[in-house]
C-alpha cells in the first residue's frame, strides 16, 4: 500500500483527533490516536508511517500540526486535543489531589450576607461566623459567582459544536437559574459531565492551593486523608466514591490508554469474558 504523504497524513490525523474529541468531549491519549490513524489509513488503501515522512517518533509528526495541542504527562502517554481546547487539555497535566469536602464547599459555595468563613488551624476545621466576629482564623473568600460563570463559559467554548451552543445558551439567564440550567444540560451527556467535573475540580484545587500557600497552610491540612475517588456532581457537590468500584476501574482504563498498540494486542482476554460480551451483544 502507498504511504501517505505529509498533507494526507495531516488531514487524516486532524479528522481522527476531531472525531475522538467530539465523542469524548475531552483529551485523547496519543497511542489511541495513532492506533486509529493506522486503521483509518488502511481503510483508505494507504499506510501511515511517521518514518516514511522523516520522523523518528509519532510525537515528532504531531508537533508539526499546529491545529492540535499536546499535553505531556509524567511517566505516561501524551494527551491530544484541538488547539481550541487548550485550557481543558491543560487541566489534565497532572493527577488532581483529593480535597477535603469542607474546603471544597467553603470555596465553591457563594458568600452569605453578614457572614464570614474562617479556617481555625488549632481545631483544623472551617467555621462560619457572623460578620465582625472576634473568633480567630484565616479568612476564606469563596470564588465569586462571576468567576464561576466564566469557568463555565470557557469550558463551553472549548466543547465541540454539538454541545457548545447548548451550554453557552444556558449561561444567558440570571441568578441561580444559570447554574441549574447549565447542570441540566450537562446531565444530557455523561462524557461532557466527566470533562466538566475534571475541569471544575482543577479550578477549585488551584484556588485552595493558592490560598493555602499565601497563608502557610500545609497540604496535609486541606487534602483528603484517605485514598478515595472524588468526583463532582452536576450541581457542584463533591462526592466521594468507593475506590473499589470507581477508582480502580478508572486507573485500569488509564493504564490501558497508556499501553502502546503492540503491547495492547498481546494482552490475553479470558474466553468466558468474550462469550459474555458476545451474548450480551446478541441479546
Amino acid at each position: 500500500m502507498p504511504a501517505l504523504d505529509h498533507e494526507g497524513a495531516r488531514n487524516l490525523f486532524l479528522r481522527v483527533v476531531k472525531r475522538f474529541y467530539d465523542e469524548r468531549h475531552g483529551p485523547v491519549p496519543g497511542a489511541v490516536v495513532k492506533a486509529s490513524l493506522l486503521l483509518e489509513a488502511q481503510k483508505e488503501g494507504a499506510e501511515f508511517n511517521e518514518r516514511s515522512l522523516g520522523f523518528k517518533k509519532f510525537i515528532e509528526f504531531v508537533r508539526t500540526i499546529p491545529e492540535v495541542a499536546i499535553q505531556g504527562r509524567s511517566g505516561s502517554d501524551v494527551l491530544l486535543a484541538p488547539v481550541t481546547a487548550s485550557e481543558l487539555l491543560a487541566s489534565y497535566a497532572a493527577p488532581l489531589p483529593r480535597l477535603r469536602r469542607d474546603f471544597w464547599r467553603a470555596f465553591i459555595e457563594f458568600p452569605v450576607e453578614n457572614a464570614v468563613r474562617l479556617y481555625d488551624q488549632a481545631e483544623d476545621k472551617i467555621i462560619y461566623e457572623p460578620k465582625g466576629t472576634q473568633r480567630q482564623g484565616i479568612v476564606i473568600v469563596p470564588v465569586e459567582k462571576e468567576t464561576q460563570i466564566q469557568w463555565r463559559r470557557t469550558f463551553a467554548e472549548e466543547q465541540p459544536e454539538t454541545m457548545r451552543g447548548s451550554l453557552l445558551a444556558a449561561l444567558d439567564g440570571s441568578g441561580a437559574a444559570v447554574f441549574n440550567e447549565f447542570a441540566r444540560r450537562l446531565r444530557e451527556n455523561p462524557s461532557v459531565t466527566r470533562s466538566w467535573n475534571h475541569y471544575l475540580q482543577k479550578k477549585i484545587t488551584d484556588c485552595v492551593s493558592q490560598w493555602a500557600s499565601a497563608n502557610e497552610v500545609p497540604e496535609e491540612r486541606w487534602l483528603a486523608a484517605t485514598r478515595r475517588f472524588q468526583f463532582v456532581r452536576s450541581d457542584g457537590e463533591l462526592v466521594t466514591a468507593n475506590p473499589q468500584n470507581i477508582s480502580q476501574r478508572s486507573e485500569l482504563y488509564n493504564f490501558l490508554d497508556q499501553l502502546p498498540l503492540e503491547d495492547l494486542l498481546q494482552l490475553r482476554v479470558p474466553l468466558e469474558w468474550v462469550l459474555k460480551v458476545t451474548r450480551r451483544g446478541e441479546a
